[in-house]
């Protein structure tokens, strides 16, 4: 299986948009309510969100294809568009979502090598995330990568008022 990750631009909203709600779905749908799941998904993955997300300067988005086909994407994060206040050598991962078909095979690592080498071009010594506090599988991911937790933040997911634990791991 061929990895290519690309850069994406205003173009590819529409796949973000659609990998966006399908990964988002398959990853937290079991473990909320459809009523939460559908005010999250319609609020923050519809065309005209994901194009001002896009076009947020100090923001940047990466498209996982497999075999040529869509299979994950990433958002990252320095600066002010960071979601929370951190340190000016600091790039955030704020979403990396792998489509469950093609979950196993290597394509979350890509996207993290992706992510440090963008880190590093930039001159950035740390990458941090975060990772609702029940997600098993993503929290094994981050600590075998090396990541640590640092701190934990309220993320509202439609109404629920959810932790995520805030890790990091420096370059």
């Amino acid at each position: 299986m061929e990895i290519n990750i690309t850069h994406a631009d205003k173009n590819d909203v529409p796949i973000i948009a659609e990998l966006g709600k399908q990964t988002f779905m398959e990853t937290f749908s079991d473990t909320n309510s459809a009523e939460d799941m559908e005010k999250y998904l319609s609020e923050n993955f519809n065309i005209p969100h994901v194009e001002s997300e896009i076009s947020t300067k100090d923001s940047s988005f990466f498209i996982a294809y497999c075999d040529g086909a869509p299979a994950a994407y990433m958002k990252l994060n320095v600066r002010d568009a960071q979601t929370e206040k951190q340190s000016s050598d600091s790039l955030e991962i704020q979403r990396i979502y792998v489509l469950k078909a093609y979950k196993g095979k290597h394509i979350g690592s890509a996207l993290m090598r992706r992510a440090e080498e963008e880190a590093q071009t930039q001159g950035l010594g740390r990458l941090w995330l975060g990772v609702w506090e029940h997600n098993e599988d993503a929290k094994k991911f981050y600590a075998h990568l090396g990541f640590s937790q640092f701190s934990a933040h309220t993320f509202v997911l439609g109404t629920d008022a959810q932790t995520d634990f805030l890790l990091q791991k420096y370059l």
